[in-house]
């Protein structure tokens, strides 16, 4: 039972061998570990609400207009279905990072030798050319593929 706020107790269920439950109550916990306890429960309970980025909107901004501008969208949709090439909703879940960043570079060396890229290819009949992104532009998009893959769950 607690005395007071600040009085903390452990309560303890512990069945019987008659099946029934009885109760037990032990103050176990010391003052020093009760505060980081405090500490650790409230900045975990505060993480809860944060959502889950990789960056910030600006950088999802600046990879929604990068995509735009080189043209993906006359290819891709996100999330309205196939064009000539797949649609991009949740490519950031079927493919890993690498993958993504190594086909974005070079897309037109990778149909020769990645076998996922060789049956895109079968699939979709035209090759995605290469739009000669930078490291930095591939992380936009990779970011603003991961922002669309977890906004439109």
């Amino acid at each position: 039972m607690i005395t007071d706020k600040y009085d903390w107790h452990l309560t303890f269920i512990i069945l019987t061998a008659k099946g029934g439950i009885s109760m037990s109550e032990k103050n176990i916990i010391s003052p020093l570990f009760r505060i980081v306890l405090t500490v650790l429960f409230v900045i975990l309970s505060f993480n809860l609400f944060i959502p889950v980025s990789r960056g910030d909107q600006a950088e999802v901004d600046k990879g929604k207009k990068l995509f735009q501008e080189k043209g993906c969208v006359a290819c891709h949709s996100i999330g309205k279905g196939k064009i000539t090439g797949p649609d991009l909703l949740g490519v950031t879940e079927r493919r890993d990072e690498e993958w993504l960043k190594k086909w974005l570079k070079s897309p037109d060396t990778m149909v020769y030798s990645d076998p996922v890229a060789k049956e895109m290819l079968k699939e979709y009949l035209v090759p995605m050319p290469n739009q000669g992104l930078t490291d930095e532009d591939i992380e936009l998009l990779i970011e603003y593929f991961e922002f669309e893959d977890s906004d439109k769950k």
